[in-house]
């Protein structure tokens, strides 16, 4: 089987065994408890419309064989409401049919049998069945919708569940899938102007980032010089309109030292940290030649947000059929009608303990299942990287490679990562709803509470971080050695306690870098997407050039495809800076440990040095090396 495998998996052995083993144990008991709830549960309970009776269509014993809610048409003297509802078993297609509708509540008072010390009263309503034609309506989501009559559907929306913020949804929502086309161009423009940002990247970083630097010292040297000459001059001082003259000139000086100070102190970071701003420099180069090596590592955060979106859907899917196990009970204040109260109509769901617990486990189970999936995809792109760059392979389709690589040999190492972190999640958010909750509470108790809550949220965050930016680089590790999870942690460690100036620059740099391209990629595409859309003087222009050009982009809603595009703009620019920010820290591991070097005579390019600690039985560069 070993032979079997591509070069870059023939030296690799499975790490951390025993994790797998307990996510395999773990999978198991999500199953038992899907299997549990579909047995004992009904979506129908937290899906299907409750009629004017307060009963569940399609669940409650009366209407079980009647699933859809439709509501009756108002006579003319009478409102919608949410009492006129129905339990029908098909929703009317026309106006031939007729359905028993109820009408207007009357209260009334029963004396029932009395005594000397006691009597009986009984109190209700009355509420009039009449029949009434239907009119021709639309099944969506177990409802009934009127799909001719579009008064009484606007009734509908107001006066029932359906909001005006729904119906701006929908509207902005139709107006994008009028656009498709227009929006297939826009990603199109997205992905140009990526590779438009690395190339820029590519060519003018170094400029960029010494420009910076100069722009820096002129900004504080200007800046002292300014405060200098506020102290001589009162009249340009900024300080003499909150105090005397004397003070305003002292502090004005004190001032311009503070900020000399800062120039002096910024002057010896930068003598200081020269060599690690120049292999921070060499680094993002390096990272964009990579990116350009390997294109197909673009296209990775579109592949992964499918399986991560469909893994979600499918969890979500087995957390509604564990909450359809509960007990419905009316929920909120009663409704009024006719000077009656009726209750039923909001509901809530009552679980008991062993309920409770399935439900964390499910939930910890998700966090679990995505921060794995999360590491798996940190994993494919950092073994993309070392292969091409430390090894010196080319292989087809790296990234299913990779990915292949994580799930067959280190799925142990990528559960355990996923837990760790998934652990650390679940308690800060714990924490912060703990610290909402004693924010209500008063006095001396209130105040201690709070106090803790924070200092504990604020570790937990800390420490969460520290290990997020820690696995940034584990599962580089994990790639270059194959190794486990805590062996590859530590080494991480070591690496970036030996190297902290060059470490520190390169994250700065790499997370500035991910910011600005977040920020120029979708911002950029979302304005001219925008531009295109309201421009008139931009459809004469396209239809100049071609015949009709401009069709493309009518649509009925221009602030819900300007929305859709944005979300599509910044979703490429994300996935586009997410991919260079794990390239940059795979290189500056790879860099940092003596693997690869950047920025030699040859250029700003990656060249491959002798593996110090390789694969667990074999040399850096695999079976293909002499």
């Amino acid at each position: 089987i070993m032979h079997m495998l591509p070069p870059s998996h023939a030296r690799r052995q499975c790490t951390d065994s025993f994790c797998c083993c307990i996510l395999a144990v773990f999978l198991y008991g999500l199953w038992l408890i899907f299997a549990n709830a579909r047995a004992h549960g009904d979506l129908a309970k937290l899906t299907h419309g409750f009629d004017w009776k307060g009963d569940i269509c399609g669940v409650d014993v009366t209407v079980r064989e009647r699933p859809l809610l439709f509501w009756c048409a108002p006579g003319f003297t009478e409102e919608l409401s949410l009492l006129d509802g129905i339990c029908v078993s098909r929703c009317p297609t026309g106006n031939e049919s007729k359905s028993w509708c109820p009408g207007q509540a009357k209260p009334f008072e029963l004396n029932g049998p009395s005594d000397k010390e006691s009597r009986q009263v009984v109190i209700g309503m009355i509420r009039n069945l009449t029949l009434r034609r239907d009119y021709p309506t639309t099944q969506a989501l177990g409802y009934c919708f009127p799909s001719e009559n579009l008064a009484l559907m606007n009734t509908i929306m107001q006066g029932t569940h359906v909001s005006t913020l729904t119906k701006q949804v929908y509207l902005a929502c139709h107006g994008a899938l009028e656009s498709w086309k227009f929006l297939i161009g826009v990603a199109c423009a997205c992905v140009l102007i990526g590779y438009a940002f690395l190339f820029v990247l590519w060519y003018f970083f170094a400029k960029l980032i010494y420009g910076l630097v100069f722009s820096a010292h002129i900004l504080l040297l200007l800046s002292a010089y300014a405060l200098v000459n506020a102290g001589f001059d009162n009249e340009h001082n900024l300080f003499a309109s909150y105090t005397d003259e004397p003070t305003a000139r002292v502090v004005s000086w004190a001032c311009a030292a503070f900020v000399f100070g800062v120039w002096i102190l910024f002057s010896a970071l930068c003598c200081y940290s020269r060599g690690a701003l120049n292999v921070t420099i060499d680094s993002v180069k390096a990272s964009c030649e990579v990116i350009a090596q390997i294109p197909s590592m673009l296209l990775q955060p579109l592949v992964h947000s499918v399986v991560v979106l469909c893994t979600l859907l499918c969890l979500l899917y087995g957390f509604a059929w564990l909450l359809s196990t509960g007990t419905i009970v009316p929920e909120g204040e009663p409704m009024k009608q006719g000077g009656v109260e009726i209750e039923g109509l909001h509901r809530a769901v009552e679980f008991t303990g062993r309920q409770w617990a399935a439900i964390a486990y499910w939930i910890f189970g998700t966090v679990w299942i995505l921060e794995t999936f999360s590491a798996l995809g940190q994993f494919a792109i950092s073994h993309a990287v070392v292969i091409s760059a430390c090894f010196n392979l080319r292989e087809w389709f790296p990234m299913m490679h990779g990915y292949a690589a994580g799930v067959v040999f280190h799925s142990g190492t990528l559960a355990l990562g996923g837990f760790i972190i998934g652990c650390l999640k679940i308690v800060a958010a714990l924490l912060s709803i703990m610290l909402r909750q004693s924010s209500d509470e008063r006095g001396v108790q209130g105040v201690v509470s709070r106090v803790m809550c924070c200092c504990c949220l604020q570790c937990f965050v800390c420490v969460e971080r520290l290990f997020t930016m820690v696995n940034d680089l584990v599962y580089t590790d994990v790639a270059l050695r194959s190794v486990g999870y805590l062996e590859a942690a530590e080494n991480v460690v070591k690496i970036a306690a030996s190297n902290p100036a060059t470490y520190v620059a390169i994250k700065g740099s790499a997370t500035a870098v991910r910011v600005l391209g977040v920020t120029t990629i979708g911002g950029l595409g979302t304005f001219l997407s925008y531009q295109a859309l309201s421009s008139s003087a931009i459809h004469k222009q396209l239809d100049a050039v071609f015949e009709d050009a401009s069709s493309m982009l009518v649509t009925s809603n221009i602030l819900g495809t300007t929305i859709a595009a944005g979300i599509i703009c910044f979703y490429i620019a994300i996935a586009f800076m997410m991919v260079f920010y794990q390239t940059t820290y795979t290189l500056m591991y790879c860099m940092l440990i003596g693997v690869v070097t950047v920025g030699e005579d040859d250029g700003p390019g990656v060249q491959q040095r002798e593996l110090r600690s390789p694969l667990k039985g074999g040399s850096p560069r695999g079976p293909d090396k002499e």
